[in-house]
């Protein structure tokens, strides 16, 4: 099945810095074995949250490893 983003309905909201709803949530990442894997934030309304890097961040990233001279 994967990893999940799990929400509490009993957590309050914050409002959303991209949208500007209060549907800004704390998710817990939780693994197939019920596992908690960390925290991220993610909004219900326009999904902006934590685990989805913005396309020029991958881009604008240094390499894992730098080749030898």
């Amino acid at each position: 099945m994967g990893t999940q983003l799990r929400i509490s309905r009993e957590d309050g909201s914050l409002p959303c810095e991209v949208c500007g709803f209060p549907t800004m949530h704390v998710a817990r990442v939780v693994a197939d074995d019920g596992t908690i894997l960390g925290r991220t934030l993610i909004c219900t309304t326009c999904q902006r949250g934590g685990h989805r890097p913005d396309a020029g961040a991958e881009t604008e990233a240094p390499p894992d490893e730098v080749p030898a001279g």
